[in-house]
């Protein structure tokens, strides 16, 4: 990484804890960790700087490793889902 300078570095490092921040459970892996960094140098590479770039970048791994949100709707029916199941 010696390629980017003190605080594009700094930035990235920003960057790779928030959004390591951002998984949880399976997600938590190294992994997947290597993957958010590897997507942030990406970007780095081809030119963003800043934090807020690198933040983005960051989420949108995240949302891609976890898959989107289920909708209100999904959400209740795996809950009541779960719910039946242990009852």
């Amino acid at each position: 990484m010696l390629e980017f300078d003190d605080k594009t570095r700094a930035n990235m490092m920003t960057a790779l804890d928030l959004g390591c921040k951002h998984l949880s459970g399976n997600f938590d892996t190294a992994e997947n960790r290597t993957r958010i960094g590897d997507t942030i140098v990406d970007a780095a590479r081809s030119g963003k700087r800043t934090l807020a770039q690198f933040i983005d970048v960051a989420l949108h791994e995240v949302v891609a490793i976890r898959g989107p949100k289920p909708s209100p709707v999904q959400a209740v029916i795996g809950w009541l889902g779960h719910r039946i199941k242990r009852a």
